[in-house]
């Protein structure tokens, strides 16, 4: 017998997901006993990173945006190199900012 069978699981490990509950109540997967029943994720180390990270990648996105603005069209690099790295930038800076509003709700949610 696999040890999905002997678990009963079939989902890759995890115990099936509960469609009995909304989306926002209750635990997100079923518990199969051998997780520690006071697991939380590491939401003061993914804070901390995403801290630093916003206004970093904001800063980086706004010092790009202006070096493609004032660079000249044959320059090196080229404005459109220094426009894509500015929107990178630009997506990391939504990432983390998007991070800390979900690790603000997941910490309210646990008071």
């Amino acid at each position: 017998m696999s040890h999905r069978a002997a678990l009963g699981t079939g989902h890759g490990g995890r115990a099936p997901h509960s469609h009995s509950h909304s989306v926002f109540s209750g635990p997100r997967w079923v518990r199969t006993g051998t997780e520690p029943l006071t697991a939380y994720s590491a939401l003061g180390a993914r804070l901390v990173l995403s801290a630093i990270a916003l206004p970093l990648f904001a800063a980086g996105a706004a010092l790009l945006a202006l070096w493609a603005a004032s660079a000249r069209p044959a320059g090196s690099p080229g404005t459109a190199v220094l426009v894509a790295l500015a929107a990178v930038c630009a997506l990391f800076t939504a990432v983390s900012a998007i991070d800390i509003a979900v690790i603000r709700r997941r910490r309210a949610e646990r008071r």
